[in-house]
């Protein structure tokens, strides 16, 4: 990891400078877990809330509307990939890194390789958007305004009139305005964590969240190799309803969405071509996580080979970046193995954490799973 311009790479300096889709940027640490930003991220943010400010259509001083709204997405995001990550130690995984980009983000995870696992895991981003919507409900109701009903329609409208009133529904059905900042404030982190979640949900493609739930659940009766075709299936049918979506609502971000499942259909089947059951679902997820952090596959000799493009070599990049990873994790993970034994040889079992009990548990379903 080197320093080129001001912010931390996840690359070496050459390399990425000539690759865009690795710049990123670490902003800390949560419970073991490293939090990197991606450098497009606060400029798409920026160029959201520029777009307001320019617009005609919007009440002056509606860009503060956007700012808001893209900070509370920012903090939705994160939320649920953490939910990813906790969820995926649950099932006796680990997790190691989030990082946010524009189209979401993506939870670098390892689970055990069995529905059950990869379903729990899946679950875990959507399972947080529930809570952070009960939250905000229950917030309105008994500590603002018992009449406040949560945006539940994800066309709701959010941005203030020229009044500086935002308008909300009452349980009764009618429209109600209001200006109280927490009001609209918790308004506004409802109907973000909603759409969060009925976009990972509802779209059951390759990779988003319903995707691999759906996954998942196949896996139980088809076996992994069958129920992972029909995902990215799937997948495909829901990259033609991002880009039509993308064409009737004139906006860029869901073509680059559709561009970015379609890459990431084609690159699991193609994994799971050449390397059949081997291919694992190992998780790294967009508005929850995809499978960019798994290992690649070497694809076979040919007489021609295409050289690859800026996407494949991002990807390439990023698993040969997780198999260091692991690698150093192992090395580590045995030297503390051999730490905990030498403790327990001279005070006992007993003697253990409970953090240090829940490692050798770990550690030993680790090494009976390969």
């Amino acid at each position: 990891m080197q320093l080129v311009v001001p912010i931390n790479l996840v690359a070496s300096g050459s390399a990425a400078m000539r690759e865009p889709f690795l710049w990123s940027f670490p902003i800390g640490r949560v419970c073991g877990i490293t939090v990197r930003v991606h450098l497009l991220f606060p400029l798409v943010c920026l160029g959201l809330i520029l777009r307001v400010a320019t617009d005609p259509k919007f009440a002056p001083g509606a860009w503060i509307d956007m700012a808001m709204i893209t900070g509370l997405l920012f903090f939705t995001v994160f939320l649920h990939e953490l939910g990813h990550c906790f969820a995926a130690r649950r099932m006796n995984g680990e997790a190691t890194e989030v990082l946010l980009w524009p189209l979401g983000g993506l939870a670098a995870v390892d689970v055990p390789h069995n529905p059950k696992a990869h379903f729990v895991t899946a679950a875990g981003g959507p399972l947080v958007n529930v809570a952070i919507c009960l939250a905000c409900g229950v917030a309105m109701a008994f500590l603002l305004n018992p009449g406040y009903l949560p945006p539940l329609n994800p066309f709701w409208y959010p941005f203030r009139d020229a009044s500086g009133a935002v308008e909300v529904m009452s349980w009764g059905g009618s429209a109600a305005s209001t200006t109280n900042l927490a009001a609209i404030a918790l308004a506004r982190l409802f109907w973000v964590s909603w759409i969060t979640f009925l976009f990972n949900v509802l779209l059951i493609g390759f990779p988003l969240d319903g995707g691999r739930m759906f996954q998942s659940i196949l896996w139980h009766f088809l076996g992994y190799r069958q129920a992972t075709q029909y995902a990215i299936y799937t997948g495909f049918v829901v990259m033609f309803l991002v880009l039509l979506g993308s064409l009737a609502v004139n906006d860029v971000l869901p073509l680059f969405l559709g561009l970015y499942i379609y890459l990431a259909c084609r690159q699991e089947w193609i994994l799971l071509e050449t390397g059949g059951e081997e291919s694992l679902f190992g998780y790294d997820f967009s508005q929850g996580y995809t499978s960019l952090e798994r290992d690649q596959q070497q694809q076979p000799t040919q007489t021609r080979r295409k050289k690859p493009n800026f996407i494949q070599r991002w990807l390439q990049r990023r698993a040969a970046r997780k198999m260091q990873l692991e690698q150093e994790r192992e090395e580590a993970d045995a030297r503390r193995m051999d730490e905990l034994l030498e403790k327990i040889q001279q005070h006992g079992k007993e003697s253990l954490t409970d953090e240090e009990n829940r490692f050798l548990k770990r550690y030993a379903e680790r090494l009976k799973n390969k």
